[in-house]
């Protein structure tokens, strides 16, 4: 990485100046993207990315409980496997389980979070964005190229032994150089208090074990302008140690469990950016290499065997797109190069190869105030084990903006790869058996009616969606041998529609603001997998039908009040929608009071789940009651 940066730094001619104007982006507005800058991202209590995605429609949050627990994403009951997630614009992955742990990742140091519902604008998309269903972008903060410095420590504490300390520190090296450094430490014991019923129906108060988390990231950044390209080099590193408490048993004798996870993910990727009057280029790479290490304890519970695995996976990555824009036609190419490997001491498991090949094309055209697009995205995939897919995958949309409205209107077909899980493993020793699984398919239909305006010190934003989506294909895990061998098979059928409303209002006078935000998301995902089942068109697992989210940020002068809310209806552990199978409604309110003291100094005392609701989000996991939080940040520009 210092030699790279070197290299690219004799490069620059030190006569050479910055362009007053900003690179263009290539991007076209779009209301399929949900945005939360970082103003709104400092007025809600936050550990990570989760924490803030809940103030998104249309999304789930599976979570676990406490700090340490895992934390994935859903998108319109698709299923977090179809989401892909996105920092600086490059793919994070998982190619094990497919599922990306969010709650690693924290939300000091980020500038903006985006949720882009099937298809955004940008011409400069990688193929691995245009083939998600769904995509999360973490944009993290780009230094100021006009200041000399910026430097910004946090700490914070809190209940349950939660703690956190956060530094960025970034220099100027030249007037288009600039080298960042960022990193984050968190703890928690994770021992907070929960009540359960127990099997003599009685509600008995217990408190968390084995939820202990401690967590440290340290990310050091190249970032380098000359005149129309933009380079940006970043590393990565995460460590991770924690207990894996397991589901709550509700019955007299509690199960406990002893079973822990260590995580080490590294990476390196690098990315430059062209972008002229009429040509744009954009070519990222990345090599990541994670461990994780399974222990499965007998200490606490003697009814498991012991287990002590390791997973060790590596992957290349090397994306290239290039866009051309005419007055009102814009087109662009793209190609994904992606090769995985896996390893590990799992019995009978041999390493596990693939390589993934992605092109994909995209054009659109705006004649006044209307615009259609359309792209296309090929996928080729090979196993060493001889298993290969092939996937093809088109979208089309119309947009209309007369004055300050925008209609959108789009069709999307997408697909996800089965994971090295699904095809290689089973419950017992027989994980080489190769199972016939075709990739997931889904459909979106969408329509979007958006509204911008402003009035005085009034501004606002109101959108309103109605889809209709189907998963077809859909992998699932059921018993084929017998009751103890699961095997995953394409069984499933997922129908799912619903409609989504947002209110984003701003008032500014003066030292004053107010900000308003609400939305509100009725879905509804019918399980069509068995027509014979009774359970057919059944609600499927935690996507509940009615959810609501509200945020409320009151600044004046140095102070800043927010207030939080959560509200989801009645969700179910799966598709059979019964009273046994229920989970009850919960709603959660979020306090916080900020001040900032001598221009560079802001303390904030936050409290979470102040009504100190028990509820849960995956069953059996329940989440922490009230709980304080304090921190000071120092800001030195």
């Amino acid at each position: 990485m210092f030699l790279l940066s070197l290299v690219m730094l004799a490069m620059l001619e030190a006569t050479d100046t910055l362009s007053a104007s900003q690179v263009s982006t290539y991007r076209f507005e779009s209301p399929a993207v949900q945005t939360i800058s970082s103003g709104r991202i400092s007025s809600i209590p936050a550990y990570s990315v989760p924490d803030i995605l809940r103030y998104s429609t249309g999304l789930q949050i599976k979570d676990y409980g406490g700090l340490g627990g895992l934390k994935t994403i859903n998108v319109r009951a698709l299923g977090s496997q179809h989401t892909g997630v996105f920092i600086d614009g490059v793919k994070i992955s998982n190619i094990q389980n497919g599922q990306v742990d969010l709650g690693r990742y924290s939300v000091e140091d980020l500038e903006s979070i985006s949720v882009v519902n099937a298809h955004s604008f940008s011409l400069l998309q990688s193929a691995s964005e245009l083939a998600s269903s769904s995509t999360v972008y973490l944009q993290t903060k780009t230094p100021d190229f006009s200041r000399p410095y910026d430097i910004t420590l946090k700490g914070g504490y809190g209940s349950f032994d939660t703690g956190s300390a956060f530094l960025s520190a970034a220099v100027r090296l030249s007037r288009r150089a600039y080298l960042k450094f960022s990193g984050d430490f968190r703890h928690t014991d994770g021992d907070y208090p929960y009540t359960y019923t127990a099997a003599s129906g009685t509600d008995t108060t217990a408190r968390r074990e084995n939820s202990d988390l401690n967590s440290l990231h340290l990310e050091p950044a190249l970032y380098i302008r000359s005149g129309k390209s933009d380079w940006q080099i970043k590393g990565y590193w995460f460590h991770s140690d924690r207990g894996l408490p397991g589901p709550v048993i509700r019955s007299a004798g509690e199960f406990r469990n002893g079973n822990r996870q260590r995580d080490d993910n590294t990476f390196i990727q690098g990315s430059y950016r062209y972008s002229g009057d009429a040509l744009a280029v954009k070519i990222l790479g990345k090599y990541s290499y994670d461990y994780c290490n399974y222990l499965q304890d007998t200490v606490k519970n003697q009814s498991v065997s012991y287990q002590n695995l390791h997973y060790y996976q590596q992957e290349g990555y090397f994306s290239a797109s290039a866009a051309y824009r005419t007055a009102g036609l814009s087109c662009s190419i793209a190609t994904d190069q992606i090769f995985s490997h896996l390893r590990s001491d799992v019995t009978g498991m041999s390493d596990k190869f693939r390589w993934n090949s992605l092109l994909a094309a995209q054009a659109n055209y705006r004649y006044r105030n209307l615009s259609a697009g359309a792209s296309a995205v090929w996928s080729h995939s090979s196993d060493r084990d001889g298993r290969r897919y092939d996937a093809f995958s088109p979208y089309v949309s119309l947009q209309y903006s007369p004055g300050r409205f925008r209609l959108l209107l789009y069709w999307k077909n997408s697909f996800r790869l089965p994971t090295f899980n699904e095809l290689y493993y089973v419950a017992y020793s027989s994980a080489n058996v190769v199972h016939a699984l075709e990739p997931e398919k889904t459909d979106q239909f969408d329509f979007t009616a958006a509204y911008s305006g402003s009035a005085g010190i009034w501004s606002g934003n109101f959108k309103a969606d109605i889809y209709y989506n189907i998963t077809r294909d859909k992998i699932v895990w059921l018993p084929i041998a017998n009751q103890f061998v699961w095997s995953a098979l394409n069984y499933g059928l997922v129908h799912g529609y619903g409609w989504d409303f947002s209110a984003d209002n701003t008032l500014r006078a003066a030292d004053f603001s107010l900000s308003w935000l609400f939305n509100y998301t009725y879905e509804r995902a019918g399980d069509m997998s068995d027509p014979s089942s009774q359970w057919y068109g059944g609600q499927i697992a935690y996507v509940p039908l009615h959810s609501i989210s509200s945020t409320l940020a009151l600044r004046w002068y140095d102070w800043l009040f927010s207030a939080n809310f959560i509200w989801n209806s009645t969700r179910f552990r799966s598709s059979a929608n019964i009273a046994s199978e229920a989970l009850e409604a919960y709603a959660n309110l979020d306090l916080m009071l900020s001040k900032r003291f001598f221009g560079f100094i802001t303390a904030a005392l936050s409290v979470s789940n102040v009504t100190d609701t028990g509820y849960e989000i995956v069953s059996r996991y329940p989440m922490p009651g009230t709980s304080f939080r304090l921190s000071l940040k120092f800001e030195f520009k």
